[in-house]
């Protein structure tokens, strides 16, 4: 048994490790040999977390280049392996990641970039849910709809920067067509990311109708999420509002505190 978990735990180390180690106590054949083989599940792996990674953070990609990524991508697997067996869970640090990876300093939004694409990537991957049902909402007494509390779809996050991470985001698609250019202290930038069938858009929001929404995302009421909102503009028609949220599923489920 200890056998086994030697050859297991030298097999990780030689995949995964930064340095190439031999593995020729558990191979037949020649150190060299050894070092060939092990080699070839090396670069497999590593090319296959960095696949995952390319899916995840495709404008990232595109904003620093193909060998840059090449090169981040494999420093981030060495500093955070994965630890699940799906990689579509393989990422979710790699905001903080690049806030202390010395080469990308010089590109101080690029942090929030990646933490905006895990956000689209999280809600792509999200589990569906039931629309709001406005037969409930209908038979709650309109005293208690202050005390409301709403539950935002699995598919949808609230995101916010100093940079304008929205407009980047936005430059940075296939299909987008427009300006190019971006002034980095145009922001800040409050977004919601959210799922319609199976794309995921990035949509700019006020303030005051995000802090709303965040108010309600953190489960405050429906009437400190207003109060919120109203203090930052307070000719916000809360009603057109609330509405459109439910209309776009943005918000799909509440309860009555007792």
């Amino acid at each position: 048994m200890n056998a086994l978990r030697d050859l297991q735990q030298d097999f990780m180390a030689a995949v995964f490790g930064r340095e190439k180690t031999s593995l020729v106590q558990h191979l037949a054949g020649t150190e060299a040999d050894s070092v060939w083989r092990t080699e070839v599940y090396r670069n497999n792996a590593f090319s296959n977390l960095r696949g995952a990674l390319e899916s995840a953070y495709p404008v990232i990609v595109k904003l620093v280049g193909a060998d840059f990524f090449r090169y981040a991508a494999r420093e981030y697997s060495y500093q955070y392996p994965s630890v699940s067996g799906d990689l579509h869970r393989f990422g979710e640090a790699f905001g903080a990641f690049l806030a202390a990876f010395a080469p990308a300093a010089q590109l101080p939004y690029l942090p929030d970039v990646a933490r905006l694409e895990w956000l689209c990537h999280q809600a792509y991957f999200a589990a569906d849910h039931a629309p709001l049902r406005l037969d409930r909402l209908m038979q709650v007494a309109p005293e208690r709809y202050g005390d409301l509390k709403f539950t935002l779809n699995p598919a949808c996050a609230l995101f916010e920067s100093v940079f304008p991470i929205d407009q980047i985001w936005q430059v940075n698609q296939e299909d987008y067509i427009g300006e190019q250019s971006i002034d980095l202290s145009s922001g800040p930038a409050t977004a919601l990311v959210k799922r319609d069938i199976y794309r995921v858009g990035v949509v700019s929001l006020p303030n005051s109708e995000w802090r709303g929404l965040h108010a309600l995302s953190m489960g405050q009421t429906f009437s400190a999420a207003c109060d919120t909102a109203l203090q930052i503009d307070p000719n916000l028609d809360l009603g057109a509002t609330l509405r459109r949220w439910v209309d776009e599923m943005i918000l799909v489920d509440f309860a009555i505190p007792t």
